[in-house]
């Protein structure tokens, strides 16, 4: 009977902790800070978990420029690859190392491409804690925290113990802490779809042609140096192809790529810099379009440089075309990606014919237009024809002198259109998601010409001469954007809003 007890005992013993565990790291889980606000790291990390057995070819590996520059997407549509990029905020070579054997756990890679940007770059342990405490528990993860010993102000234990760090954010608790709000569908197998454009870059700043090699030389740090050591043993161990990158990036300097360049002669690699302007031209870069900020390309230029390295990708290494296999899956929201490429791709251009052919592609949205002056004989037969395709049963150019007029296209595929000689011609209400817009126009009578809108009580107007469009989507409660299209003009020019 005592050891009928001893065993009963035993078991509730191991019962109560193994709840007692289960509670600490549920607790654990809601107390860390969750990286949803920068990079989508959150979903970036957590979804490669999520990918199936052997259904990953190329790995593609850096920090934010990974995440930015590389559209694992596009490279499966144009060419059937499977890639996954892996990259977050200055993430060293070290966190891609481990990343790299956590990866290969489950997928059998054929391919690494590595954004050789943290060559460059100094540890910080403020990024580099997103990353663990992103990693499943593994041998992986207890390596990688053990190697950060003397890089880091935190104790290790903290790594291992998440709460010694987060037990203070009890108080700072929000609801995405507890899950909700939590999207991992915003995250197409590593990219974030960027939708801001920079304007103003110079270009020559941007090419690395004519810069001195030995101008402002930065060194790469040895830290670095030995992970990329321990990166390219590995793949040269387990039969991985590795491949060297440098996206667009404005800091990027000559003396960088000459030692970029200087080592991968050394390890008989091949590094592909597109800092160089004969890479640019080959992927048809357009600095006004592509760029999200100095250093990071924003979804059309992230298209462009992964469609011009998948045709290299094809000629140079063998990868299967996924796309011939019925029942390969990209594990991806496809509706919700075509809906975020597009809004991206509105948001980016400075062509007011492809905003409107854009705008086609919002079933779902509500496009709210208001003219600011006189429309007759200024709207060019492209235009007039892509507003009727869009549903616009009004021809701009046969408004009379003086006349305002604003429309409301719904999500349903009707219209609401209004004109008027007198003073304001308004459209108003409440949308089905219970948000009220106003939407005004006034060409002649009291008052200056104006072209207004506000949803949920914020104003969205440009408010500037020519047609003022502005696109909403109701179930998000978003305005995707606001723009104006300068009639009067030859070049019928685009004012797009700030990023806020």
């Amino acid at each position: 009977m005592k050891w009928k007890n001893a065993a009963k005992n035993g078991f509730k013993l191991i019962t109560f902790l193994a709840i007692l565990a289960a509670l600490f790291l549920a607790v654990s889980q809601i107390l860390r800070t969750k990286w949803v606000t920068q990079n989508q790291e959150e979903y970036i990390y957590s979804n490669l978990y999520d990918l199936n057995e052997d259904s990953l070819d190329v790995l593609i590996l850096g920090n934010s420029q990974a995440v930015y520059g590389f559209s694992p997407v596009e490279m499966y549509d144009y060419a059937g690859i499977s890639a996954y990029s892996l990259g977050g905020s200055r993430a060293t070579l070290m966190s891609n190392y481990y990343w790299m054997l956590e990866t290969c756990k489950t997928k059998d890679l054929s391919l690494v491409i590595l954004d050789v940007s943290g060559l460059l770059e100094r540890f910080q342990e403020n990024y580099e804690r997103e990353r663990i405490d992103l990693m499943h528990f593994s041998r992986n993860k207890i390596d990688n925290i053990l190697a950060m010993d003397g890089l880091v102000e935190d104790s290790l234990l903290s790594y291992f113990i998440p709460v010694l760090k987060y037990h203070t954010r009890w108080s700072k608790l929000e609801a995405v802490d507890f899950g909700y709000g939590l999207n991992s569908d915003l995250a197409y197998r590593g990219q974030d779809l960027e939708d801001y454009c920079k304007k103003g870059l110079n270009y020559n700043r941007m090419i690395i042609d004519d810069s001195d090699p030995e101008e402002n030389l930065r060194e790469m740090y040895d830290y670095q140096l030995e992970y990329f050591d321990k990166i390219y043993t590995y793949c040269q161990e387990n039969d991985i192809e590795l491949l060297l990158v440098k996206t667009p990036k404005y800091s990027w300097i000559g003396s960088d790529s000459a030692q970029v360049q200087a080592l991968a002669d050394k390890y008989g690699l091949t590094y592909l810099d597109f800092n160089w302007e004969s890479m640019l031209n080959a992927i048809g870069y357009d600095i006004e379009t592509d760029m999200k900020d100095a250093d990071h390309l924003n979804v059309r230029g992230a298209e462009k440089l992964s469609d011009w390295l998948s045709d290299y990708l094809r000629e140079n290494y063998e990868l299967p075309d996924r796309r011939q296999d019925l029942d390969y899956d990209l594990q991806i929201n496809r509706n919700l990606y075509e809906t975020e490429r597009t809004n991206a791709y509105l948001t980016t251009t400075t062509d007011p014919a492809e905003r409107l052919a854009l705008l086609k592609k919002h079933t779902a949205c509500d496009i709210f237009l208001s003219t600011y002056g006189d429309t007759a004989g200024l709207v060019s037969d492209e235009l007039a024809a892509l507003l009727a395709d869009l549903g616009l049963e009004t021809d701009l150019n046969e408004l009379e002198e003086g006349y305002g007029f604003v429309a409301w296209l719904t999500n349903d595929g009707t219209s609401v259109e209004e004109k008027t000689a007198e003073n304001d011609v308004s459209i108003s209400g409440t949308l089905d998601n219970g948000v009220a817009y106003d939407i005004a126009s006034r060409n002649r009578g009291e008052g200056e010409q104006m072209a207004r809108l506000s949803i949920g009580g914020e104003d969205q107007s440009v408010d500037t001469r020519g047609l003022n469009i502005t696109v909403y989507d109701q179930e998000q409660d978003l305005v995707i954007e606001t723009v104006c299209i300068d009639l009067e003009t030859g070049e019928m020019t685009c004012v797009t809003r700030e990023d806020p």
